[in-house]
C-alpha cells in the first residue's frame, strides 16, 4: 500500500472515532447545561478555559517537541531517553501550577482553583500521551482511551450530582473531568510501556537542549494561539459575567469540539506520514502528502461548517437548557473560524518541517493583535456575539498572513477543481439543511430531518462530481474484505 493510501486509511480510521468523541463532548456540554445552573456552568467553562490557556502557555512547547521527535527516538531506545527527560519537566510544570493555584486559593478560598490545578495535571498528561501514541502508530489504544475519557466525563458527572439538576457548584463537572483524563493517562502510560523505560538516571541534558531548541520558540506561538482561541471568551466573561459567559462559551464549544476532533482526526493520520516522507523521501513527497491531507480535511470540514451553521438554532433548543439559544449564531460563526484555524495549522507545517518556527510567532502575533482589537470593538458594539465575529476576522487574517509568508518554504496546494467541487457540495448541504429547519414541526424532528437531508445532499453531490472517487473505492474494498 502506498504511503498516501496508508495515510488516508489512518485518517479515515481516526475520523469516526474522533467524531464520536466530539459527539460525546457535545453531549457533555448539553448535560452540564441541564444539571448545573448557568452560574455553575460559567464557572466550569471558565476553569476549563484557564486550564487550556495554561497548557498552551507553559506546556504546549513540551508537547510539540515530543511530537516532533518521539518517532525517531522510539526507534533508538523505545524513547527511554526522551520519556525520561519529559517526565521530570511535566512534574515541574505541575508543581509550579499547583503552587500558584494554592497561593490564589489562600487569598480567595475558592476551591475550584485547587481543582483547576489538578485538572491541568491530568489534562496535560492525557493530551501529551495520547498524541505520543498516535505518533507511534499505537492507534487502537489511543482511540479507545479517548472515547473512554469522553464517556466518563458524562457518566461521572451524572453520578456526582446524584441524578439531580440545578446544582449550583461546578465541582461535579470538574471532578468528572479530572478522573476521566486521569484514567486515560494511566492507560496511556501502560500502553506506551513507560514504567519499563522511564528512569531518572536516563534524563538527558542533550535531549533537553534539543527539546528546548525546537519548543521554546513555539512558546510565543502558544501564547498567541491561546489568545487567538480564548480572548473573546475572556472578554465576554469579564464584561458580562458568569451567566452570559455560560451561554456564549457553551455554544462556541460545539463547533470547537467538532472541529478539534475533525482536525485531530485527519492530522493524526497525515502528520506522521508527512514527517516520514520528509525524513526518508524529501520535500516533494512530503508536499504531495500534505496536499492530500488538506484536501481530506476540506472534505469533512466544509460540510461540517455549513451544516452546523444551518442547524444551529434548533440544535441549541434541543440540546441545551432554556435560554441558551440566544447564543446560537455563535455556532455558525465559530464553525468557519475553526475551518480557518485548521487550514492555517496545515500551512504552518511548512515552517515546522524546516524547523524554523520563528516566522510563526510573528504571524500569530499579528493575528492576535487583530483578534484583540476586533473583539474589543465588536463586543462593545454588538454585545457578546461580537466576540464570535472578531474570531472569524482574526482567523481569516491569520490564514491569509501565513499562506503568503510560508510560500518561500512550501505551501500546500489543492486544485481549484477539487476546491470548487467540495465547497459547492458543502454549500448545497447547508442550504438544504437550513430549508429543513423551517418545516412546521418540533425542533427535534426538524433537526433530525435537516441533518439527514443535508448529509445525503452532500454525499450525492460529492460522489456525482467524482471528487470522492478514491475514498469511495477504498471504502468499498474495505467493506468487501470485511
Amino acid at each position: 500500500m502506498s504511503e498516501k493510501n496508508t495515510m488516508t486509511r489512518n485518517a479515515m480510521l481516526f475520523l469516526p472515532a474522533k467524531l464520536a468523541e466530539g459527539v460525546l463532548l457535545m453531549a457533555m456540554s448539553s448535560l452540564y447545561s441541564h444539571i448545573l445552573t448557568k452560574s455553575a456552568v460559567g464557572l466550569f467553562n471558565a476553569t476549563n478555559m484557564m486550564v487550556n490557556f495554561t497548557f498552551l502557555l507553559i506546556a504546549a512547547w513540551m508537547s510539540n517537541s515530543n511530537t516532533r521527535y518521539v518517532a525517531e527516538e522510539y526507534k533508538k531506545d523505545r524513547a527511554a531517553r526522551l520519556f525520561s527527560t519529559i517526565a521530570p519537566i511535566y512534574v515541574l510544570l505541575c508543581a509550579v501550577t499547583g503552587a500558584v493555584c494554592i497561593g490564589i486559593y489562600l487569598f480567595t478560598r475558592e476551591t475550584y482553583y485547587l481543582l483547576g490545578a489538578v485538572m491541568f495535571c491530568t489534562y496535560s498528561a492525557f493530551t501529551v500521551l495520547n498524541n505520543t501514541m498516535v505518533q507511534l502508530s499505537i492507534i487502537r489504544p489511543a482511540i479507545i482511551l479517548s472515547l473512554t475519557s469522553a464517556s466518563l466525563k458524562l457518566l461521572l458527572a451524572i453520578l456526582f450530582v446524584g441524578g439531580k439538576s440545578g446544582f449550583d457548584s461546578p465541582t461535579p463537572a470538574l471532578l468528572a473531568n479530572i478522573l476521566a483524563d486521569g484514567i486515560g493517562s494511566i492507560g496511556a502510560v501502560i500502553a506506551l510501556g513507560m514504567p519499563h523505560v522511564v528512569r531518572l538516571r536516563r534524563f538527558s541534558q542533550e535531549m533537553l537542549k534539543k527539546l528546548l531548541a525546537f519548543g521554546v520558540p513555539l512558546m510565543g506561538v502558544a501564547l498567541c494561539t491561546a489568545l487567538l482561541n480564548l480572548i473573546d471568551r475572556f472578554l465576554v466573561l469579564g464584561i458580562y459575567g458568569d451567566e452570559v459567559f455560560a451561554v456564549y462559551s457553551s455554544n462556541v464549544s460545539i463547533p470547537s469540539s467538532i472541529f478539534n476532533m475533525l482536525s485531530v482526526g485527519v492530522l493524526r493520520g497525515v502528520y506522521p506520514a508527512v514527517l516520514r516522507a520528509w525524513r526518508e523521501s524529501g520535500r516533494d513527497e512530503a508536499r504531495g502528502l500534505l496536499n492530500a491531507g488538506v484536501r481530506l480535511y476540506m472534505l469533512v470540514a466544509f460540510p461540517a461548517a455549513f451544516g452546523l451553521t444551518a442547524v444551529a438554532l434548533p440544535f441549541t433548543r434541543v440540546f441545551f437548557a432554556s435560554g441558551y439559544d440566544a447564543g446560537a449564531p455563535a455556532i455558525g460563526l465559530m464553525s468557519f473560524t475553526m475551518v480557518f484555524m485548521g487550514l492555517t495549522e496545515y500551512a504552518n507545517k511548512g515552517f515546522e518541517l524546516e524547523q524554523n518556527t520563528r516566522p510563526v510567532i510573528l504571524n500569530s502575533a499579528l493575528a492576535t493583535i487583530i483578534k484583540i482589537v476586533s473583539s474589543v470593538v465588536l463586543i462593545r458594539a454588538m454585545g457578546f456575539m461580537g466576540g464570535a465575529v472578531g474570531s472569524v476576522i482574526a482567523l481569516a487574517s491569520y490564514f491569509l498572513i501565513t499562506s503568503i509568508r510560508v510560500r518561500r518554504y512550501f505551501m500546500w496546494h489543492v486544485s481549484i477543481k477539487s476546491f470548487l467541487r467540495i465547497f459547492i457540495s458543502a454549500a448545497l448541504c447547508g442550504v438544504v439543511a437550513f430549508a429543513c429547519t423551517l418545516l412546521p414541526m418540533g425542533n427535534l424532528f426538524r433537526l433530525i430531518i435537516a441533518i439527514a437531508a443535508g448529509g445525503l445532499t452532500y454525499l450525492v453531490c460529492i460522489v456525482l462530481s467524482g471528487e470522492a472517487r478514491e475514498e469511495m473505492t477504498m471504502l468499498v474494498k474495505k467493506l468487501h474484505r470485511s
